[in-house]
């Protein structure tokens, strides 16, 4: 009587495990460590370099502050 709930949880529980990103990125790993391929991603946070969004954001708002403080002083 109770088989057809387990296979029913045991049918759920593999389909949650399989569309886990934690699972899939061990099994690509474990992949590429097995067939000796190399990591696609750099090492040094996950493949980010340069500067981020905020930067360039922060770095416009500086631009546009500057340009209203020298529009705003008096003449000498």
């Amino acid at each position: 009587m109770g088989l057809p709930w387990f296979a029913l949880f045991e049918a759920w529980a593999v389909v949650k495990l399989i569309r886990s990103p934690t699972f899939n990125r061990a099994v690509q790993k474990a992949y590429r460590k097995i067939h000796r391929i190399p990591d696609m991603e750099a090492k040094n946070g996950g493949g980010r370099t340069g500067p981020t969004t905020f930067d360039h954001f922060r770095d416009e708002l500086k631009d546009q502050f500057r340009e209203l403080t020298w529009q705003k002083r008096p003449p000498k």
